[in-house]
């Protein structure tokens, strides 16, 4: 793109999450090509804040905190930035986000371009907060500039729940950074596990929540570990599941063989070690981290939960994808990549699609057309 525009990223604030991760990486490739790009966070806390970019002007608008009212209550101060700054696009992260994002944007004589952003499947969590967040934006997302999704399958989901048509939805695929993963795959792992012919490791990266069925996972490697003991299963991340993820693997008699080592700064060196990548989730939007996975070269095996493994996966040619919440086909096919693994080059071809190059340049054309018809 020939001349720099003025972007702006809102979120709740950069903590751990793939949606989060992924809008700081886009954040940052913008402002690496020149773009004056803000990352507008309520808070500025979490683990990803040391991941922002020094190109990225980070704009922290230190939410109040009033009770019931929650991330709302930033909506004076957001309105207020759309009014002094103007920036071209704003683009909003996640459902909550986005309703404010919404509601600041009306009456702030900003002509800012607001696109809200969906990340998974519409309206697919059953927490209440979420379920409220949902409905309100059945009724906002009209008033909103666009709605861009991160698959097409996730494009349908808001069709099929809102007053949004299929039409007026953007589909921009999220971006990894194919060499620095491969870079950070490269270091070792400093646990018993890895870089020993005598186990094969089976990985898994996430947030522990219901979402991620991580319950499947480890009923599928109850029979996988009986079918071949030198089998281990590991699963990165944190999250509210965990004391409860702990307690069903020590009643399966696992524990030995089973573990949780948490947050984790690398994720990408317990992938590039993993004799298989395994996703059990029940609903995704498109999940970067099977794109990670394909960049590390691993051997994956998905649920063919909505949205977004298919697409990634192709059908089933770059991994196998079996049934949501069926242990027993997780763990054939966890079973049967063990036993046939992907060619590392062909997990990679499959990585190059979702570039950071390939992204970056969709996400300019789309700025640049929503700029230029302003």
């Amino acid at each position: 793109m020939s001349t720099s525009l003025h972007v702006s990223f809102f979120m709740a604030a950069p903590t751990y999450g793939g949606a989060q991760k992924v809008t700081i990486t886009i954040a940052n490739g913008l402002a690496e090509r020149g773009h004056d790009v803000d990352l507008v966070v309520a808070r500025l806390e979490g683990e990803f804040v040391s991941d922002i970019s020094e190109e990225v002007t980070v704009v922290d608008l230190d939410a109040p905190s009033v009770p019931g009212i929650g991330l709302f209550a930033v909506i004076p101060r957001l309105r207020s930035y759309l009014a002094a700054e103007n920036p071209a696009v704003m683009f909003a992260c996640l459902t909550h986000a986005n309703d404010v994002a919404v509601l600041a944007s009306l009456g702030s004589n900003s002509s800012t371009h607001v696109a809200v952003t969906e990340h998974l499947a519409f309206g697919a969590d059953t927490e209440l907060k979420k379920r409220i967040t949902s409905a309100m934006a059945k009724y906002l997302y009209r008033y909103a500039d666009d709605v861009v999704t991160v698959s097409a399958g996730v494009a349908e989901s808001v069709a099929a729940n809102t007053h949004i048509d299929i039409a007026d939805t953007t589909v921009l695929h999220n971006p990894i950074h194919v060499e620095e993963v491969k870079r950070e795959a490269a270091a070792s792992v400093d646990h018993d596990w890895f870089g020993s012919d005598d186990v094969s490791p089976i990985v898994s990266v996430g947030r522990l929540e219901p979402q991620k069925s991580l319950t499947t996972l480890l009923s599928a490697f109850d029979r996988v570990h009986d079918a071949r003991p030198d089998t281990r299963l590991v699963v990165v991340g944190k999250g509210s599941e965990r004391d409860r993820l702990v307690d069903r693997t020590e009643r399966l008699g696992l524990s030995d063989v089973v573990d949780f080592p948490g947050f984790v700064d690398n994720p990408y060196a317990y992938m590039n070690g993993a004799s298989v990548f395994a996703l059990s989730s029940e609903f995704e939007g498109l999940p970067t981290v099977l794109i990670e996975a394909l960049a590390c070269g691993c051997t994956i095996v998905s649920t063919d939960c909505p949205h977004g493994p298919r697409e990634i996966l192709d059908d089933g040619t770059y991994g196998r994808l079996t049934p949501v919440g069926d242990p027993d086909a997780l763990a054939d096919g966890i079973l049967q990549a063990l036993d046939d693994p992907t060619p590392v080059e062909r997990c990679l071809e499959r990585a190059d699609h979702f570039s950071m190059a390939n992204s970056l340049d969709r996400y300019e054309t789309y700025i640049r057309d929503v700029s230029d018809a302003r």
